[in-house]
């Protein structure tokens, strides 16, 4: 019989084995090698060669996975040209110094665009007895009636007005106007002038056309410089167009609203209460109108121009948002010159 301190001995000596027992097959070889001393070099040859077989699985892994990468865009590079269009191949080809180059081969440069003009507004035609050609004529009186048409269908018309029309308003203004002018000199001579001239278009007008001019003014900014361009050629052509309602101002009329808003303390106030645009492009109608007028010995009032050009000059030349701005301060330039020489 075996004693049980026999037995613990065993057990112990067991479980010491087993913990000397190698992890890995690299370090059983190499413990085994130890006890070989005839075949030493046979244990590290073992040991290198599985350094090696792991060495060669990384290798091979990555050589897949690179082989992978190749293949995806491989493929991709196929699919996509399959959805793609062909691409036009040029071929450069040498013109000999006879051979006419095509309009496609040849560089052309981008058209020039040409700048509107005051002039090109409207192309003025003349008879030979001076007057106005028929066509001429008809152009403005069309320009100006498609304007009120164009106001027929704007809200801030449509409120006010009585069904008649804002082209019948205006020439109901108009007649109004034409009928009742302003004096526009004398306010130093008499203080009545004074209280005339500034209390004058509202006398004149009722609170509807009044307030039908404002608002056209304020709403119609964008279209100022052409809109006032074309009234003014239509209020000035006199009798070189026929007239059949009697509706054109006559030139003395239009001399003295001329005056009225250059040369007076109520037209100029009723000018600085608009904007700044309107205020300059009106004085500057009113001085071409008043320039023609002393041209034609028909300034009655002995209205000077000339100390009006330059402050009026000066202002143009700051306010940018007139488009024919240099046709502005060239005509000024031009009546400057016109009274130095005469001076």
């Amino acid at each position: 019989m075996i004693s049980r301190a026999t037995t613990y001995t065993l057990r112990v000596k067991s479980n010491i084995k087993s913990l000397r027992r190698p992890i890995s097959p690299f370090v059983a070889e190499e413990e085994n090698s130890c006890h070989r001393p005839k075949n030493k070099r046979g244990g590290e040859r073992g040991f290198t060669e599985g350094l090696m077989m792991i060495r060669r699985k990384r290798i091979l892994g990555l050589v897949l996975a690179l082989g992978f990468v190749v293949l995806a865009g491989l493929a991709y590079l196929m699919f996509s040209d399959i959805d793609s269009e062909p691409e036009e191949t040029f071929v450069a080809r040498k013109v000999t110094p006879g051979e006419a180059r095509a309009p496609s081969e040849e560089r052309q440069a981008p058209p020039e665009m040409k700048k509107e003009t005051l002039a090109s507004l409207f192309k003025e035609e003349t008879n030979p007895d001076g007057t106005y050609t028929e066509s001429y004529c008809a152009q403005i009186e069309k320009g100006i009636v498609d304007f009120f048409h164009y106001l027929d269908e704007k809200k801030y018309v449509k409120h006010l007005d009585s069904g008649k029309g804002a082209y019948s308003r205006f020439k109901r203004i108009i007649k109004r106007l034409s009928a009742n002018p302003p004096i526009p000199a004398g306010e130093g001579i008499d203080p009545r002038i004074i209280v005339q001239n500034v209390f004058y278009l509202s006398r004149i007008l009722d609170r509807k056309d009044l307030r039908l001019i404002k608002d056209v003014v304020v709403n119609e900014q964008d279209s100022m410089e052409f809109n006032l361009n074309m009234f003014y050629r239509s209020l000035t052509l006199g009798s070189r167009c026929a007239d059949p309602e009697g509706l054109r101002p006559s030139t003395k009329a239009l001399y003295q609203y001329a005056g009225f808003f250059l040369n007076t303390i109520g037209g100029r106030a009723y000018l600085f209460r608009r904007s700044e645009g309107l205020r300059l492009l009106v004085t500057y109608y009113c001085l071409l109108i008043v320039h023609e007028a002393d041209k034609l010995g028909r300034n009655d009032y002995g209205i000077d121009t000339l100390p009006f050009l330059d402050p009026l000059k000066k202002e143009m030349s700051y306010y940018p948002n007139f488009e024919f701005q240099s046709e502005y301060i060239e005509r000024l330039n031009e009546i400057e010159d016109y009274y130095r020489q005469k001076r």
